[in-house]
């Protein structure tokens, strides 16, 4: 992952990108959004970074890959194109707080949604609720 002003097709989340390292959870919608990311390139929130990996370290504990294979799946996505948006750390702390309230959601899953609104991009992920307010503000991703 990169940091960096390159533009970008949408904002991703980690529910995507996990369906793009998982091969019983690679369907057609997860090849699109792959697809784009490669020839558009995407953004990512700084805690990207610690969400994917703390998500592969379950996968490891719950013997779904093994230890070896975390670090081969995480080179694999940083060749992918989605650069971290650093912008956020320099905003207040409130900023994004209102949409924790408004749609319900956990704080790291509305660190998405404030980079979509933000940035006027659409917004790649899995996750029911969080894909619930994407679609309320018409930033929901659809292939």
């Amino acid at each position: 992952m990169k940091g960096g002003a390159r533009s970008a097709a949408a904002v991703v989340d980690c529910s995507i990108a996990l369906c793009w390292l998982f091969a019983d959870e690679r369907d057609a919608e997860a090849r699109s959004a792959a697809r784009t990311v490669t020839k558009r390139g995407a953004l990512v929130p700084p805690l990207f970074r610690w969400e994917i990996q703390n998500a592969l370290a379950v996968a490891v504990r719950r013997g779904r890959i093994h230890h070896l294979h975390a670090p081969v799946l995480l080179a694999r996505l940083d060749r992918v194109g989605l650069q971290t948006d650093d912008e956020v750390l320099g905003l207040p702390l409130a900023a994004g707080f209102d949409r924790i309230e408004r749609f319900g959601l956990s704080a790291y899953d509305a660190a998405y949604l404030e980079l979509a609104e933000r940035r006027r991009l659409p917004l790649m992920t899995r996750d029911r609720k969080l894909a619930e307010a994407a679609a309320t503000i018409n930033l929901l991703w659809t292939p």
